[in-house]
């Protein structure tokens, strides 16, 4: 019951722009074979080559998912664990544009707050609703910022994150 009142919210959430953008389409825990109609380059996933100790990190331009967005300097990281979705990840280190995730994250899914359009401000925000994690962040690496917004959930959360996580190269 709990997951079908998370899946409806997660689906009236996302319903307005889900046409226009296939990457919120995708919800997390789901299978490796019902993502591949949106994500195309899962079809080289493996279940036998990553075993049940490792993580598969697909990236990809978020912009082939998300039509008429402003992620056109974003990437799209799909993060797959034992044939399920573990996360979805938009990254943008665009030094040029540090606001193309804030805006997206702002209209549709929440807005972030203000000190977020501070090109210099640092930080991270809470958008997670129910089960379903998503942290909106701007962080400093190298003296570059990198705009991060971060889907998952309780169940997957252990398995998008950390060392066990690996880039698969296509």
């Amino acid at each position: 019951m709990k997951k079908i009142f998370l899946s409806f919210v997660f689906f009236l959430i996302f319903t307005s722009y889900s046409y226009a953008c296939s990457l919120l389409q995708v919800p997390i825990g789901s299978s490796v074979n019902t993502a591949k109609e949106t994500f195309d380059f899962l079809d080289s996933y493996s279940p036998q080559t990553y075993g049940e100790d490792v993580s598969a990190k697909y990236t990809n331009f978020a912009i082939d998912y998300c039509e008429g967005s402003s992620l056109e300097n974003a990437d799209l990281e799909v993060i797959v664990y034992d044939s399920k979705i573990a996360g979805i990840n938009l990254i943008s280190s665009d030094s040029e544009s540090t606001s193309e995730i804030y805006e997206f994250v702002k209209y549709n899914i929440n807005d972030p707050g203000d000190e977020f359009k501070n090109k210099e401000y640092l930080g991270y925000k809470d958008l997670s609703i129910g089960s379903l994690l998503m942290f909106y962040s701007k962080i400093e690496i190298r003296g570059e910022i990198i705009e991060v917004l971060e889907i998952t959930n309780f169940e997957m959360g252990d398995f998008a994150i950390g060392e066990t996580v690996v880039d698969v190269t296509m």
